[in-house]
């Protein structure tokens, strides 16, 4: 019987095994390409904001650091893998996930509960998986976008993939700037005095 995986996505972070989302019975959240392009987030925390059982804590704007809190535990205690491999900062503690581009992801994988029998002890609250994308089977393929906004802030990024009979790649490059705003210029309606650029 042929799986349509749009309908019945197959999910591999629940058992570390290729199975169908509606028969695993752990609470999993997919999110495919297709939800990625149709919500046009610009980041990670934007694809995770209202998804059940996940709070998203940041500390500023872009760039800044994100936590994420899985039922109601740690944010140490969200284990977050790509591709299979765990990832996190040696500054932080925390999986640094608002610097990873969200063109290069091709689903993400959300498993809500205890998940240490399979993946260690920072799997308490559960596991996010991001997997990436590949290259198609039909040749070269490009992607190219553009964008911006208000203070001056443009975003780009520009990817080829490809795959031949035993590999595949993608490559992409990935840029965002803006100028944002300052705090304080030296207002006395706001209080402030000086002038203190951001």
């Amino acid at each position: 019987e042929e799986i349509n995986y749009l309908e019945n996505p197959v999910v591999v972070t629940a058992s570390r095994t290729d199975q169908a989302a509606e028969d695993t019975l752990a609470s999993v959240t997919v999110i495919t390409r297709t939800d990625i392009e149709r919500q046009q987030a610009r980041s990670v925390q934007d694809l995770l904001h209202g998804i059940a059982g996940i709070n998203v804590a940041n500390t500023g704007g872009p760039g800044k650091l994100t936590t994420l809190f899985l039922r109601g535990t740690e944010s140490d205690h969200v284990l977050v893998l790509v591709d299979g491999i765990r990832m996190g900062s040696a500054t932080s503690g925390f999986s640094e996930i608002q610097n990873y581009p969200v063109e290069l992801i091709d689903r993400i994988e959300i498993v809500r509960g205890p998940r240490s029998s399979l993946y260690g002890p920072e799997a308490v609250g559960g596991v996010i998986q991001i997997f990436t994308r590949k290259g198609g089977k039909k040749g070269l393929k490009p992607t190219l976008s553009f964008g911006g906004g208000s203070y001056g802030t443009i975003n780009g990024s520009a990817t080829l993939s490809g795959s031949s009979e035993h590999a595949w790649f993608n490559l992409g490059i990935i840029g965002s700037d803006s100028n944002c705003f300052n705090a304080c210029k030296c207002s006395f309606s706001a209080g402030c005095f000086t002038v203190e650029p951001d």
